[in-house]
């Protein structure tokens, strides 16, 4: 026994007590292990010794007085704990790798789709926990009336089923549902032993493989020595057959709905063939059938083509287009020979017009030339069926290399010949990881290859209109497309025009208003000193002739001249106001129009969006029915900007115009940012990459190129992702019919980014508002940007921003 006195007192806590019991009992001890050393402590001839026992061992003495006889009772009674827990311990460690062991192959198993591969797993994970040099998986044929081996390891893995003993041993098992050990085969199985036992196996352990209904084969492991399996080792190997059960009796009932829809398949492709001469839904229905029931990443089909020139090739697939999933290198037992050529014209290609594939998977439709195909082509011109389990272990390098490009790891391809000589092939990829390809799915394809033969001679008139059909198609696609880039021209061309018209009648008018606005405004001033004249001396008249006479009297009376004199001045005053708007509408008109300004100038951004704003200030007021809009203007300082003053004048008015179309849609609606929030338009102006300034105060040699930035937001209804992706293209409009054209923001679009060397961004989500952020250079031309900007912006010193005006309309 390992568990020794001197280890247990080396523990510190049984060390404290052992030492305040001495302390309690005042009477020293000494402790001497098993074979009379001493511990700890002198040993006394005249001491008493008093035994450590452990589950029945001597493991060493207290000696001492007689009362440290309880002294060793606690120290054996601490030791027993001591060893309890290192039982229970090393019971718990067996529990969680038991449960480790279970639970890793519980998930390889629910990832595999052959009963090959679960059984393959079983014996790996039977070797990792129980020594084996021989072990095989085995299931009943029902046909044979016997256990088969369906994957074995070892030596003598396929004799468990065969032989006398084993076969005997595995049998009992099998009509028993029990498992069974037998740790010496030539001694414990001499009356059933035969002279062909398998060779080098002393020890065999065989457990069957149930499910609910019935025993379904049986799980055998031998070893070369007799080295004794336990219960321990049977338990294990039993529950690693429980998970096996489960999974192959899935699968053999998987397999055979899959048998199921094989004959489904044939039958749906038979009646298809009955009903319809259109081939290419016929061709859709096979590869898409066929890639459901083999679960493979791609099925398609292909006809091939002679003597084509300007062939795509399959490497032109973009890197991106690739599939997300890289190719396993594992190794399996089968893979093709070498593919031998046949001379083929340089300019032969296969066609792939129909295929069915991971969403993840690119496009394969297409021309490919022969040539970069390798033996594959010879190989289906020669009617021979291309099954290539693992890719990488074709010896045809051209071929390899052509899969490997495509991340193509093991391919199936079926040759067909119709009747009238035509050629092409149904193939199975996976891409995922490498496939081994059974017979039944061979049988499979060239089932289906001889219905499609049969459909495509019947199609092969049908065919060619269709063909005729696709031509007129796509020039029809061609020309649809020409008429809309043609309409959108036009559109643009008719908005552009619209707006200059509009611009030079918007000035035409306010050049008119503004000559009698002024003749009005600049005599109001004289009326009112006039005015104030009379009215002085008529106070005079009051005061020094207060009795007037009869008649002038009465006349007073009439008039209420008392109210004539207090009306009047106010009535001047109003007047005076209302000739002030008007003269600000029409400097707002000539500012928005600009026809003067059709060229490139520095001009002031802040004038063309006051000018907007003065446009648009009766919608920002108080409806019948509806809220004020707050207007909060918040002015960076910005300088003057070199740019097109009117086109920029349309971007604004587009942006503000849309935006209070929105909150007026969130007002009706409810469907705002905030409800109990006032509706808000907000303006923002700053600089960005403004240069630093060198100590002498330049700026800076390698200063960025500085831009303004206006930001024009709303609190309103906000757009969806899918209004976002189209906000800026040509007439998308979500606005009703007759209230908009959608061309407003893709005309503004094209003002900023193309003739402005800006950007026009917008940044919204549903009842969130949106945000419109436009950035413009302060210089279109690169000579200009090199000079100083202090230079050509005098008096501009650091950005800064403050709130202009805030109004509630």
């Amino acid at each position: 026994m390992t568990f020794t006195l001197k280890k247990l007192y080396g523990k510190k806590e049984i060390r404290l007590a052992i030492e305040g019991c001495v302390t309690a009992l005042e009477s020293p001890i000494a402790l001497l292990d098993a074979g009379g050393a001493v511990i700890v402590g002198e040993s006394d001839a005249n001491f008493s010794k008093y035994p450590v026992v452990v589950n029945g061992e001597l493991i060493g003495w207290v000696c001492g007085e007689e009362k440290v006889c309880a002294i060793a009772s606690m120290i054996s009674c601490l030791a027993t704990q001591e060893v309890e827990k290192k039982a229970l311990a090393r019971e718990v460690l067996g529990k969680y790798r038991e449960l480790t062991l279970l639970y890793n192959i519980s998930e390889k198993i629910i990832g595999s789709l052959d009963i090959k591969e679960v059984a393959a797993i079983v014996l790996e994970e039977a070797q990792r926990g129980i020594k084996a040099s021989s072990g095989a998986v085995m299931l009943w044929e029902e046909e044979s009336d016997r256990l088969e081996s369906i994957e074995t390891f070892g030596p003598a893995g396929d004799c468990f089923s065969d032989l006398e003993a084993t076969a005997t041993l595995v049998n009992r098992s099998v009509e028993t549902g029990r498992g069974e050990i037998v740790n010496d085969i030539v001694w414990d199985l001499v009356p059933q032993a035969g002279p062909h036992e398998p060779p080098g196996i002393s020890a065999v352990m065989c457990v069957p493989l149930k499910t609910k209904e019935k025993v379904i084969g049986a799980i055998a492991i031998g070893n070369i020595e007799s080295l004794g399996y336990t219960a321990e080792d049977l338990k294990l190997l039993s529950a690693l057959a429980s998970q096996a059960a489960s999974a192959i009796a899935a699968l053999a009932h998987e397999n055979k709905l899959k048998e199921s829809r094989r004959q489904a398949i044939l039958f749906r492709l038979a009646t298809q063939i009955r009903q319809s001469l259109e081939l290419s839904s016929i061709l859709e229905t096979a590869v898409t059938e066929i890639r459901d029931l083999l679960r493979v990443d791609r099925c398609l089909f292909a006809w091939y083509k002679p003597e084509k020139s300007d062939i795509r090739s399959w490497e032109s697939t973009e890197p991106d287009q690739r599939p997300l999933e890289e190719s396993s290198t594992q190794s399996l037992r089968h893979h093709s020979a070498h593919l031998t050529h046949l001379t083929l014209h340089t300019s032969d290609y296969w066609q792939v017009i129909n295929e069915a594939k991971h969403p993840a998977l690119p496009s394969v439709l297409g021309d490919y030339a022969t040539s970069e195909v390798g033996g594959l082509a010879s190989k289906l011109l020669q009617m021979e069926i291309v099954r290539v389990d693992d890719v990488t272990k074709l010896t045809d390098s051209v071929m390899r290399q052509f899969f490997l490009k495509q991340d193509v790891s093991s391919i199936l391809a079926v040759p067909i010949e119709t009747r009238l000589g035509k050629r092409g092939f149904v193939a199975c990829a996976n891409s995922s990881k490498i496939r081994p390809w059974s017979d039944d799915e061979i049988q499979l394809l060239e089932a289906v290859g001889n219905q499609l033969a049969i459909a495509i001679d019947q199609a092969e008139l049908y065919q060619h209109s269709l063909h005729s059909a696709q031509v007129a198609r796509e020039k029809a696609e061609e020309l649809e497309k020409t008429l809309v880039e043609l309409q959108q021209t036009e559109a643009q061309l008719v908005q552009s025009e619209k707006m200059s018209g509009l611009g030079q009648l918007v000035a035409g008018i306010a050049h008119e208003i503004n000559n009698p606005v002024n003749f009005i405004h600049g005599n109001l001033v004289h009326v009112n000193n006039y005015t104030l004249e009379l009215l002085t001396v008529l106070n005079l008249y009051q005061k020094y002739y207060p009795e007037p006479v009869p008649e002038l009297e009465e006349a007073i009376q009439e008039m209420d001249v008392e109210f004539l004199m207090d009306d009047l001045p106010k009535l001047l005053s109003s007047m005076k106001l209302g000739t002030d708007r008007i003269r600000a509408i029409v400097q707002s008109l000539r500012i928005f129009s600009r026809v003067d300004e059709s060229d490139m100038k520095r001009a002031n951004i802040r004038d063309g969006i006051e000018s907007t704003l003065m446009i648009l200030q009766h919608r920002l007021n108080a409806q019948p029915g509806r809220l004020p809009i707050q207007l909060i203007f918040e002015d960076g300082d910005l300088p003057l900007v070199e740019c097109y003053p009117g086109q920029l004048n349309q971007v604004f008015m587009n942006l503000i115009a849309n935006a209070i179309d929105a909150l007026e849609e969130a007002m009706a609606s409810g469907k705002g940012s905030t409800s109990s929030t006032l509706p808000t338009l907000r303006i923002r102006t700053e600089q960005i990459d403004f240069p630093a300034l060198e100590p002498d105060g330049g700026p800076l040699e390698k200063a960025g190129s500085p831009r303004v930035r206006i930001t024009i937001a709303d609190n309103g209804i906000g757009m969806t992702e899918a209004v976002h992706r189209r906000l800026f293209d040509p007439f998308f409009t979500t606005k009703a019919v007759g209230k908009g054209t959608g061309l407003g923001l893709s005309i503004s679009y094209q003002i900023v980014v193309e003739k402005h060397r800006g950007t026009l961004e917008c940044i919204s989500q549903p009842h969130q508002g949106a945000e419109f952020i436009i950035e413009l250079p302060i210089f279109q031309s690169q000579n200009q940007a090199k000079l100083s900007f202090f230079d050509q912006n005098t008096g501009v010193g650091e950005p800064k921003s403050r709130v202009h005006h805030i109004q509630n309309c």
